[in-house]
């Protein structure tokens, strides 16, 4: 593929056959991985790669004690088809997980869309291998297929044992305070084809109460059917993104909906100790897909104006702190020699993401890019 994808899916394939051909017999020489994805975090917006105005510690630590990649090229400009290159090594568009059209990336968690069931992960790889295998964070690689239960499109069903997180994304719709993101224009045009049939039943209720219009009450009955209908159509979803969309499942459960951003990193990083506290006996595999740096930027107030970086500086450096907690973890467990650790993003910064003159997205360094 890429070149950071291809040296990591190499490090992945050689802790295989390492094992496969009895050149480590036991099974605990079997290394951990833990990988830490981050989500629109730029190339530019951590120091070990020349930042100076966001505080990235952990990371650039990760950078300056173990290989600090150059070719970090993603797939993809978006969150759907880059997780899908990431999870199989594989150009999204030969599994379908690329799209030429506005809708390049899972709008809905009731969508039928996600990444093939026969598609082949590295997670389901190693868990082939005897590895325990984990994602805590973010999925967006769909969920169902023909109903809401089948869960043909799950972690579970691509090789991972657990799960825990929010298998959407994050979007301004799940901060109540923000304005809404998703399908802005079609929205708009919705709300417009609704006013205009209410003023044309009132016109008409009024026309027949005053006498200038000849018309039965049944006529403007039906209008008020149809356009009751046709409201209810469609504010039934995107009057209600933050619950059908905004949810943290574990394994196939639903545990909030909608899910409550001020607490969702706190219970990350939870998720994300425990796993490898239970598992420390064993090899595992643990993909941290953090709901970091996504706009709308919730960051805990412990982090909240302690950057240089305005509201996006606060986030990094609250991932940041989050990374520092989970290496702390894995050397509390003995395990830190023992494991290969990998950071990356899944994407470059979201440079057009703006509110007003603050910049909400990230800083892709010598890169021209953009997200959309």
């Amino acid at each position: 593929l890429l070149c950071f994808r291809r040296y990591l899916l190499l490090a992945l394939t050689s802790c295989l056959f390492w094992n496969m051909f009895g050149l480590s017999a036991a099974t605990d020489s079997k290394p951990n991985i833990l990988l830490f994805l981050a989500d629109d975090l730029g190339i530019g917006d951590i120091g070990c790669y020349g930042n100076n105005t966001i505080r990235t510690p952990n990371i650039d630590r990760l950078a300056r004690e173990g290989v600090k990649l150059t070719q970090h090229i993603a797939a993809a400009p978006l969150c759907t088809p880059s997780r899908a290159a990431f999870l199989t090594g594989r150009y999204p568009i030969r599994s379908g997980m690329a799209s030429s059209n506005r809708y390049r990336a899972l709008q809905w968690n009731a969508g039928s869309g996600g990444l093939p069931a026969n598609e082949t992960t590295f997670a389901r790889l190693l868990q082939q291998q005897g590895y325990t295998t984990g994602l805590i964070g973010k999925w967006h690689q769909g969920v169902n297929c023909e109903s809401f239960n089948d869960h043909c499109h799950h972690p579970l069903s691509h090789g991972f044992d657990y799960f825990y997180g929010m298998p959407f994304t994050l979007l301004n719709n799940c901060q109540e305070n923000k304005p809404p993101e998703l399908d802005v224009a079609l929205q708009a045009k919705l709300w417009l084809y609704s006013q205009i049939i209410t003023l044309a039943v009132l016109t008409l209720a009024a026309g027949k109460l005053t006498g200038l219009i000849s018309i039965r009450w049944k006529i403007i009955a039906c209008f008020t059917l149809v356009g009751s209908l046709f409201f209810i159509s469609w504010y039934s979803s995107y009057g209600f993104v933050q619950y059908w969309n905004c949810i943290l499942m574990r394994n196939h459960d639903v545990t909030e909906q909608p899910m409550r951003l001020e607490r969702t990193a706190a219970l990350m990083l939870k998720e994300a100790v425990s796993f490898i506290k239970r598992n420390r006996h064993r090899p595992f595999l643990l993909v941290v897909s953090f709901l970091h740096v996504h706009t709308p930027l919730f960051t805990t107030a412990k982090f909240i104006g302690k950057s240089r970086h305005g509201l996006y500086g606060d986030n990094v450096e609250e991932m940041d702190w989050m990374v520092g907690k989970i290496m702390d973890s894995l050397d509390k467990e003995g395990l830190k020699n023992h494991t290969f650790t990998y950071f990356a993003s899944d994407h470059g910064g979201h440079l057009e993401a703006q509110d007003g003159s603050d910049q909400l997205g990230g800083w892709n360094g010598i890169y021209k890019g953009r997200k959309n």
